[in-house]
């Protein structure tokens, strides 16, 4: 009979407790019980593209929207080709979408117009970098012609400032917390950028809430780990996926045959995303609005909650933030414009990659159907949806 080592068995009921607790973590549900007044999206990089798709296509729903260093709606009209040369790297002048979500709308894909206006959505902010040299300025001028043409309000523009330099700003969000020095460079790994006093979470939200006097000793300044709360993302994805409609694969296997990956079948999504409840929405009976905010592309969720600002201000905006997640991708590559022009075959691809861990702006998941990302039906967008209605009850 072979001895047990009882060093080794306690190490190992310490590590599988340990295991359990952190899948407690991850599983515990959305909250409720804050009476949500109004939803409100933003996002950086591709998570602004994710910000502005979403609100659009629930327009009647979401009351304002912002976009930081990020794509403009409907710019890439499902071509990765064009996603890369014209939208991110500007070889080509972008054409107006605003005729496409006129047509969205009045097909029923995404919430009808009134008038030629959404219902609700009537709040926008964007920030861009002069000097942004992943998703150039151009792209940040468009989502600002789009958001004044279907608004039918202009949104508010920042495009940094020279006293504190953020003028000079590389891509990414920028927040006092940031980890990444304010211009780029190749050393850079969380995209948040640290421009002295330029806080881009405080200028979305006061953007975004006019109504709130916005005071900056009203900003927390330490923000820890036990602020935001991790949840399972499985089964809101699940409860998409089981529909059984088209996922485009990933991957090739044996003789070049498509295939979907395990992260795949999660359409890209990670299985945890974080919220934080400031203390005021844990009350009974609170008020309280919900903002979602969308990480970008090579950004891990946790970080980008912990230092991109949000958490700082949701208690002075009386907001509840989620940050659902995408599954970073295990060989990242440059998304560098100086390495030339993407050639047009890559569109007629068999599968179809996200090394990047980007939210779904140019159609990854939808292969030949074109639109779909854009609309209440795209796979992700009704994942976010169904959080949603976990937190608002509606």
């Amino acid at each position: 009979m072979r001895t047990i080592n009882l060093r080794r068995l306690a190490l190992l009921c310490t590590l599988l407790a340990a295991s359990q607790t952190s899948l407690a973590q991850t599983t515990r549900p959305l909250p409720r019980g804050a009476l949500i007044d109004q939803v409100t999206v933003s996002g950086i990089s591709s998570g602004a593209a994710m910000a502005l798709q979403y609100a659009v296509a629930h327009s009647a729903s979401v009351k304002g929207v912002a976009a930081i260093a990020g794509p403009s709606w409907g710019c890439a009209r499902g071509f990765v080709s064009t996603a890369i040369n014209d939208c991110m790297c500007g070889r080509q002048p972008l054409p107006s979408a605003l005729p496409l979500a006129q047509d969205l709308a009045r097909s029923g894909a995404i919430d009808p117009l009134d008038n030629g206006r959404p219902k609700n959505l009537s709040r926008s902010f964007v920030f861009h970098s002069p000097l942004d040299a992943t998703v150039v300025a151009g792209t940040g001028q468009a989502s600002a012609s789009f958001l004044a043409s279907f608004v039918g309000t202009p949104p508010v523009v920042d495009t940094g400032n020279k006293a504190d330099g953020s003028n000079h700003a590389g891509h990414g969000i920028v927040s006092p917390g940031g980890t990444d020095r304010c211009e780029a460079s190749p050393k850079d790994r969380s995209y948040v950028r640290q421009c002295r006093q330029e806080d881009n979470a405080r200028d979305l939200f006061k953007a975004l809430f006019p109504e709130v006097q916005q005071d900056a000793a009203r900003r927390r300044d330490q923000v820890s780990a036990a602020d935001i709360q991790p949840f399972d993302q499985r089964p809101f994805i699940a409860a998409v996926t089981r529909s059984g409609e088209y996922i485009a694969p990933d991957a090739l296997a044996f003789f070049f045959y498509p295939t979907r990956s395990e992260r795949r079948q999660r359409l890209d999504m990670a299985t945890t995303g974080y919220v934080h409840v400031p203390p005021s929405c844990q009350q009974a009976g609170a008020r309280c609005g919900l903002h979602i905010a969308f990480h970008g592309c090579k950004q891990q969720v946790r970080e980008f909650a912990l230092t991109a600002g949000y958490v700082n201000w949701a208690e002075a905006h009386k907001q509840i933030v989620l940050f659902p997640a995408i599954d970073q991708g295990a060989t990242p590559v440059s998304e560098s414009c100086s390495s030339g022009a993407i050639n047009k075959v890559v569109d007629t691809a068999w599968y179809q990659p996200n090394p990047n861990g980007c939210w779904d702006w140019w159609d990854y998941l939808d292969g030949a159907e074109r639109t779909r990302h854009l609309t209440r039906n795209g796979l992700q967008m009704r994942v976010i949806e169904q959080m949603v209605q976990a937190i608002t009850g509606r």
